[in-house]
């Protein structure tokens, strides 16, 4: 699913849940693609906060995603490279 939020005409956030994570945002755009017990969310413009349903928060930037499975281990923010980034937005008509 590609999600694109303008804060201007929705007001107190947004959130994606899924089995393994919570993507909360306000005014922006992000990928989240559920797939083989993972969850993975890209950020396209904006900022979203990810997180299992139990656990800490860390917050993307443009061009960064996070791959979500179920555990404790922390999560890890990496800049995702531009094929990998390309292929999801493809998918997804962008």
């Amino acid at each position: 699913i590609l999600v694109d939020v303008d804060s201007n005409q929705h007001a107190g956030g947004f959130q994606v849940v899924t089995p393994q994570a919570i993507a909360a945002v306000r005014g922006t755009q992000w990928a989240v693609d559920v797939a083989g017990g993972k969850t993975s969310v890209l950020v396209v413009r904006g900022s979203v906060a990810v997180r299992r349903p139990a656990g800490e928060a860390v917050v993307l930037s443009p061009g960064e995603g996070v791959d979500v499975t179920d555990g404790t281990e922390p999560l890890v923010v990496r800049r995702w490279p531009a094929p990998r980034a390309a292929a999801l937005l493809a998918r997804l008509g962008q």
